[in-house]
């Protein structure tokens, strides 16, 4: 046992040290096991690893054996339909009601926004905008309770009779669920993990998510990113068709539920953090169709992180292809899988608005419900 202790307490000091050994220099952000390796204080295999321990990097001491399977899982870069339910119904505007008395906004006077999501009317919580009639139906005054972020807000409003259906009315467009387009990340045979980042609003708001689906979609056009604007895909996908999966969890390091079709995607090894290095890699998307094609990239960074954090490397497109197309990473390319070496070893999540032939991608070990 204190042999042991000695093996760690040696190795974490090489790793603290690393920019001492041998008069090179290892950046403290980009921790690449290459580096690692040129110190020859360690050396590393990564099928079953055999550690070698040396003192002060010349006098030997030991060596432990650790044994790593190797994990197959489905490769993605499909383009996904992605229906959100929210814990209440998402407002997305104001909006007049036409009585017999002319145009009038229920809620005109009352701070509610755009993003802002309704959850109850008269105590009674809201999940379908089918409720709102039979809530409202012959009311002359309701409550609406209202959620912005963390604060909730109550407000009563007498509904407005609309005169063409002969039905009360609040003002306001409502939504049970948001929908978009993402991209397939892998599958460990039973669940789906996408994105890499949580879902927001338009408001840039977190979504609450109670469940949702996704579904199998087609890339029909895209809208080229340029210098301060970001691009964007442009897909379609059928909620009546039978859902690719059902969403359990959204956080911040993407999307993931249980898979409800069969999903057969290409085989590849999963890595992790300690697979990637500056250099080399290769994304896999869909800017067509529903088939992903596989793009050059090159890692310029890779963070050094402990923790689950977002944007754990820095990369940068250099394949003429896409450049010549998307003009790079576009929206709706978030959870493009990042693959290095012949493993999977993260996800694209974020595009700069500023040069959208970079962005920020997520290692792999993070995207976890």
């Amino acid at each position: 046992m204190v042999i042991i202790l000695l093996f760690a307490s040696i190795l974490a000091l090489s790793i603290e040290q690393i920019d001492k050994i041998n008069g090179e220099t290892v950046s403290n952000e980009c921790f690449a096991l290459e580096n690692i390796q040129h110190n020859n204080a360690i050396s590393i295999s990564n099928k079953n690893n055999s550690y070698k321990f040396k003192l002060f990097g010349i006098i030997p001491i030991g060596k432990a054996q650790e044994s790593k399977e190797e994990k197959l899982v489905k490769l993605g870069g499909y383009p996904l339909g992605i229906a959100i339910k929210t814990n209440g119904l998402y407002i997305t505007s104001k909006v007049s009601v036409v009585t017999k008395d002319g145009a009038v906004c229920p809620v005109d006077e009352c701070d509610i926004k755009s993003g802002d999501i309704l959850l109850a009317i008269d105590g009674n919580n809201i999940d379908s905008v089918n409720q709102i009639s039979s809530l409202i139906e012959n009311k002359d005054s309701v409550v609406l309770k209202i959620k912005r972020k963390d604060d909730t807000k109550e407000f009563t409003i007498q509904p407005a009779l609309d005169a063409l259906s002969g039905k009360n009315k609040l003002g306001l467009l409502l939504q049970d669920q948001i929908e978009g387009i993402g991209t397939m990340t892998y599958s460990d045979g039973n669940n789906f993990y996408a994105l890499g980042h949580t879902i927001k609003d338009m408001n840039g708001n977190n979504v609450v998510a109670s469940g949702g689906s996704i579904y199998y979609a087609n890339i029909n056009g895209y809208v080229k990113g340029q210098k301060g604007r970001a691009g964007e895909l442009n897909g379609s996908f059928i909620t009546l068709d039978n859902a690719l999966g059902k969403i359990t969890a959204n956080n911040d390091f993407g999307l993931y539920g249980q898979l409800e079709e069969k999903y057969d995607g290409e085989e590849v090894v999963l890595g992790s953090k300690s697979d990637v290095q500056p250099g080399t890699a290769y994304i896999y998307t869909t800017i067509d169709g529903m088939v992903p094609q596989k793009y050059e990239i090159q890692i310029i960074k890779a963070s050094n992180q402990t923790a689950p954090a977002e944007k754990s490397m820095v990369l940068r497109i250099t394949d003429q292809r896409l450049l010549n197309t998307t003009g790079g990473i576009v929206q709706g390319m978030s959870g493009s899988p990042i693959i290095q070496n012949g493993k999977l070893i993260g996800a694209v999540t974020h595009v700069f608005t500023s040069d959208p032939t970079k962005g920020y991608g997520i290692y792999v070990d993070w995207m976890k419900p």
